[in-house]
């Protein structure tokens, strides 16, 4: 029996002495740790200095996306604008005008809607100008109040007409600008 006990207790001193004490296993569990945070310390510092370098780029390029985005949506918004027919009578044909597009503008403090018209004066010309509002069947749904406007020669500009708030601007079809002297 004595060889018994004192190969167990070999085989007991033999196991102590391989196993890690608890202080080496937390020492060894530190060090895994310290190199993973190491890892991603390095990774960080790895993006931090590409943004450096190519931070610049990346921001310009973010930005002229967001600009075109800008403009898409404002060339959405200026297709839905001129989406009204614009026309001369011949009391302007006869003076040369062109009426090249028409945008709706909000009401004003006096609870007045209107349009803006982009009229082009190839020569000099001192007049009124009215704006007169067409349905789909030719019928005239509204009439704004005249404008005087001076036009210096090869000139233009966009004119603001007013008309009354209760003009059916979702039933306009077309717009006739007229001038009188």
């Amino acid at each position: 029996m004595n060889k018994r006990m004192m190969a167990a207790l070999l085989l007991a001193l033999l196991a102590t002495a391989c196993s890690k004490t608890r202080e080496e296993e937390l020492q060894e569990q530190h060090s895994k740790g310290a190199e993973l945070v190491e890892d991603k310390a390095a990774m960080a510092k790895g993006v931090g200095d590409a943004l450096q370098k190519d931070g610049k780029a990346a921001a310009e390029s973010v930005t002229a996306g967001v600009g075109n985005l800008v403009k898409g949506v404002a060339k959405g918004v200026d297709q839905v604008e001129a989406s009204y027919k614009i026309e001369l009578h011949d009391s302007a044909k006869g003076k040369q005008l062109k009426a090249e597009r028409a945008v709706m503008i909000d009401k004003d403090v006096d609870g007045q809607k209107g349009i803006k018209a982009y009229i082009i004066s190839p020569q000099a010309l001192n007049g009124q100008l009215q704006l007169r509002a067409l349905d789909e069947k030719g019928q005239e749904i509204g009439r704004s109040s005249k404008v005087a406007k001076t036009f210096e020669a090869d000139d233009a500009a966009y004119v603001e007409f007013r008309f009354d708030p209760a003009t059916p601007f979702s039933r306009i079809d077309r717009l006739v600008v007229y001038l009188s002297n």
